[in-house]
């Protein structure tokens, strides 16, 4: 399950598409994974079917820091990464979060979250490092950008660095509007009319 939890924060995969993935979804070498199928409800029983859109056939890069646990995953001889006890049956979605759970109350310091949870973090994290919104967009397979706009939240240091940034780009005196010094940028007072 650790694999596949850096996998969701790596990628930021929907729940219903690990249960989906067959080896054969994954590069041999881990560094992209082609999502093509994703695990349906129908009447309880999970069934391998279509993604959510269109735009949810996407072929999604994987970062070198994660490719290792992607080989990982790729590697078994199944015809699913995650099966049920039932041979060639893909897991559903819910046993698939019972282990995620699991996973993360082994960890004392982890706070439990669903397997959704990495989305959110995955697109917060690409906002974080300045990629733009039809990039994420295109990674996590939204099919517009106020979709991917409902993930996002400015963070607190963004909004912070976003200031520092403003400060450093105009600096001025430390002076007020009626005492402007120097080095300032000049004031012009606009005549009072009417």
């Amino acid at each position: 399950m650790g694999w596949s939890i850096r996998l969701l924060l790596g990628t930021g995969m929907r729940t219903q598409e690990p249960p989906a993935l067959e080896p054969r979804h994954i590069e041999p070498d881990g560094s992209c994974i082609h999502i093509r199928q994703a695990i349906n409800m129908l009447k309880g029983t999970a069934v391998v079917g279509t993604p959510k859109s269109r735009d949810s056939y996407r072929d999604v890069p994987v970062p070198e820091s994660i490719r290792p646990y992607a080989v990982k995953l790729r590697t078994t001889e199944n015809k699913f990464v995650w099966e049920m006890k039932k041979k060639d049956a893909p897991c559903n979605p819910s046993t698939f979060r019972e282990h995620f759970k699991k996973a993360l109350e082994a960890i004392p310091e982890v706070r439990t979250l669903t397997p959704h949870s990495c989305r959110h973090t995955y697109v917060l994290q690409m906002q974080a490092l300045g990629v733009d919104l039809a990039t994420i967009q295109s990674i996590v397979g939204h099919a517009d950008v106020d979709m991917t706009q409902h993930y996002l939240h400015v963070q607190e240091f963004i909004r912070l660095d976003a200031i520092d940034r403003f400060s450093k780009a105009f600096p001025g005196s430390h002076g007020g509007p009626d005492d402007p010094d120097e080095n300032a940028c000049n004031v012009i007072k606009f005549p009072n009319v009417g």
